[in-house]
């Protein structure tokens, strides 16, 4: 072993002197410190230009900083390097007769080959230690000369950045074994760099169509950039550096002796002993690539729990749990100390609940019996938030995150293109179906988990239910514009509608999949009555239970909101209502329809107090005589500032008219609000509430925005009233104001 070292530490004296003048470990540190300096540069300019902005959500900067230039890093200048050097490396000798030469001096053909190795991933840990050190630095600097936003934290995570190293060192081992290999063997510098470049590139096109392949090694660096943070569990590497360090032990084994015997047949199957230990080796490798490429499933919990921690500047007081069909609360939690935990007693299917924090932010999460939810959710102004899902559901809730590609025939079909061709969408409606049906449970997390059965049957009947959708569609412009041309269905659209069920009870908390279901049951009835008596006689016809409690809820519930007449809904229940025989529908609908008729119009407005900015008072009896335009909004609501320039252009227009425009602010935080509206024009009058929470309750106003008309007499004209961006507007506000 000592003369083994020996030999190594004698053929690196000899590499270093040939590699003098190469250029290689400078080539290493300028395409490490590159995106570090360039960012530097950027965010300089960013700082003079004051175009930097604060989240309030706590991060390390240079954290921050350093993921900022892992994507290129990772995904194309470290894997280049590295192909560089490992050509550049051997076809120093291969230009020079140079490995000839070698095998002549006093030392082995395995401290050449291996001293060479040594030196590549000498030149990787330089480009990675570069990538570090300069996000570091250039941090600093940036901090020295700048004003650094306060939600920053500038404490160096030296252990985040050793580990990232680490990580990125690992997978490096196994990049530099193959192309190092492919390097010594083929003499030519292009052919290895092209290939090379060729195994750089399909990651990036097939990540492009969200097509993953997690054995392929160059999938591993762009992982690093995906999850910087690493494994969810707190571990220091993750399945993906393991499975590098088994591809470097195959590629240096197989690399060296193909080498050292100068072709494959006389390395590995030149006699019996060579035959045996080349098969030993893929015996004890290739289980254990196997076992380490297997996903893995979290176990179940003893119970049901979810619990989390929240960081905001708005104090939330509780988490609410909704379900998913219902959209009623399930469970109320109390916030203590920024932290919330709940234990459910009930039972939970499967499905998409939807977590709120208090008005500001929600979430969708998937989870069900005997699952532990830990929840992470940070935001400010509800303008910055990241929400974070951890627990027995970690790749559910990441998979689900993932969009469907868009696909050419879809905006075709939008476009009435086509439409006379009903092969072209059969065929393509039934292949992407197929395709994306396939992809269900491919996406893994950062650990190698994978989503659970009832995860994935619940994402394929969704992907049906939107290709069914689509089909649907086709149909019924196929009808419209081309009523007397017929076609032949096909057995692959044939498949796809029997693939989902239409008795499914626990889909029926998706809304498509009700108007699914619905369309099929009355497509059949040419009656010359409404689509809503033909959907209620429909759903009546079906066979006791829950999955037609549900039907009727929804329908009755919708026609309820639909109405806007107190008489009609009265009729609407005394007629459907006992039909449903679940207790908790039936109290929920009771509750609906008191709100819907309480926000009727006709209906006497309840009385409010607010106040404007110097103080006044106001109530609804200040404005009697006029009709009033209430617009609910907040500081932190995106789409209510979207509506802001479009409400007061509004206000200014009807300036001279019998009509009071009112922007009825929900903001906790007083200061927010008189910080907004200081320099707003007058036509709208700006109010905040003496009490908020009283407000919403009264008004119902459980989303902004929410613009309210009020007539002359404090009636409702419309609880609902169209926004101002909208192209009635004016058509409808001037027909009340007649």
């Amino acid at each position: 072993m000592k003369k083994i070292f020996k030999n190594i530490k004698k053929a690196i004296e000899v590499e270093l002197i040939k590699k003098k003048r190469s250029g290689i470990f400078s080539l290493s540190f300028i395409f490490g410190m590159f995106f570090p300096f360039l960012l530097f540069i950027v965010k300089a300019i960013r700082f003079v230009k004051n175009d930097d902005y604060e989240t309030k959500i706590p991060e390390n900067f240079y954290l921050d900083y350093l993921e900022d230039s892992l994507t290129p890093f990772t995904m194309f200048f470290f894997p280049i390097l590295i192909v560089f050097c490992a050509s550049k490396i051997s076809q120093i000798d291969h230009k020079n007769k140079g490995w000839s030469l070698m095998e002549t001096l006093p030392t082995t053909k395995f401290s050449i080959y291996f001293s060479k190795y040594l030196l590549l991933i000498f030149s990787n840990l330089l480009a990675i230690a570069s990538l570090l050190i300069s996000s570091l630095l250039f941090g600093w600097l940036l901090s020295l000369f700048f004003e650094i936003p306060s939600d920053k934290i500038v404490i160096m995570p030296f252990l985040d950045f050793f580990e990232i190293g680490i990580r990125l060192f690992m997978i490096s081992l196994c990049l530099s074994a193959f192309h190092y290999g492919v390097s010594v063997l083929i003499s030519s510098f292009i052919w290895p760099m092209i290939i090379g470049f060729i195994a750089i590139l399909v990651p990036m096109i097939f990540n492009k169509y969200k097509i993953f392949y997690y054995w392929y090694p160059y999938q591993s660096l762009i992982q690093i950039s995906s999850f910087p943070k690493g494994s969810d569990f707190g571990y220091w590497v993750t399945y993906l550096e393991m499975l590098s360090l088994l591809y470097t032990i195959v590629f240096l084994y197989i690399g060296y002796n193909w080498y050292n015997f100068k072709s494959f047949i006389k390395a590995f199957f030149n006699s019996k002993k060579k035959a045996l230990s080349f098969i030993g080796v893929l015996i004890v490798i290739l289980p254990l690539i196997y076992l380490v490429l297997t996903p893995k499933q979290q176990k179940t919990y003893s119970k049901t729990v979810i619990c989390g921690q929240i960081l905001s500047d708005e104090k939330i007081e509780n988490v609410y749990v909704l379900n998913p069909f219902l959209d009623d609360t399930i469970a109320k939690i109390k916030v203590e100390n920024n932290k919330f935990y709940h234990s459910f007693k009930r039972s939970l299917k499967p499905d998409f609940y939807r977590v709120n924090y208090e008005k500001y932010v929600y979430q969708k999460v998937f989870f069900g019996d005997n699952d532990s939810i830990n929840l992470s959710c940070k935001f400010f102004k509800k303008q910055y938030v990241k929400v974070g899902v951890k627990g027995t559901r970690i790749p559910e809730n990441m998979e689900n995150k993932y969009e469907f590609p868009y696909a050419i025939w879809e905006r075709m079909l939008y476009g009435n293109a086509y439409i006379d061709n009903a092969k072209y969408y059969m065929e393509n409606i039934s292949k992407d179906w197929k395709k994306n049906r396939a992809r269900i449970g491919k996406h893994l997390s950062v650990d190698n988990l994978s989503s659970r059965a009832d995860f994935i049957k619940r994402k394929e009947k969704l992907i049906t239910l939107r290709y069914l959708t689509f089909w649907n569609m086709f149909v019924k412009k196929r009808k419209a514009l081309f009523p007397f041309k017929k076609y032949v269905v096909s057995d692959d659209i044939k498949k796809l509608k029997n693939s989902l069920s239409l008795r499914d009870e626990v889909m029926l908390s998706n809304s498509s999949y009700f108007k699914y279901v619905l369309n099929e049951l009355i497509q059949k009835d040419n009656r010359n009555i409404s689509r809503e008596k033909k959907a209620f006689s429909a759903i009546e016809k079906l066979e006791k239970g829950e999955f037609k409690n549900r039907m009727l809820f929804q329908q009755l519930n919708k026609s309820l909101f639909e109405s806007n007449k107190i008489k009609v809904r009265d009729s609407l229940m005394k007629k459907y209502f006992n039909l449903i025989t679940n207790k908790s529908y039936k109290k929920i609908l009771q509750k609906y329809n008191y709100e819907y008729n309480r926000l009727t119009k006709g209906e006497k407005a309840p009385d409010f107090v607010a106040y404007n900015a110097e103080g006044t008072k106001f109530n609804l009896a200040s404005f009697k005589g006029k009709y009033i335009l209430i617009d609910c909004w907040a500081t932190w609501c995106k789409p209510c500032k979207d509506q802001e320039p479009y409400f007061e252009r509004k206000a200014f227009l009807y300036k001279n008219m019998p009509i009071q425009f009112i922007a009825i602010n929900n903001n906790s935080n007083k200061e927010d609000w008189l910080i907004d509206i200081k320099d707003k024009q007058n036509q709208v009058l700006h109010l905040r509430p003496e009490n908020i929470k009283l407000f919403g309750e009264k008004y119902s106003v459980n989303s902004l925005p929410r613009f309210i008309l009020i007539d002359k007499e404090g009636r409702f004209v419309n609880s609902e009233f169209v926004r101002p961006q909208d192209k009635v507007f004016d058509k409808l506000l001037k027909s009340y104001l007649k």
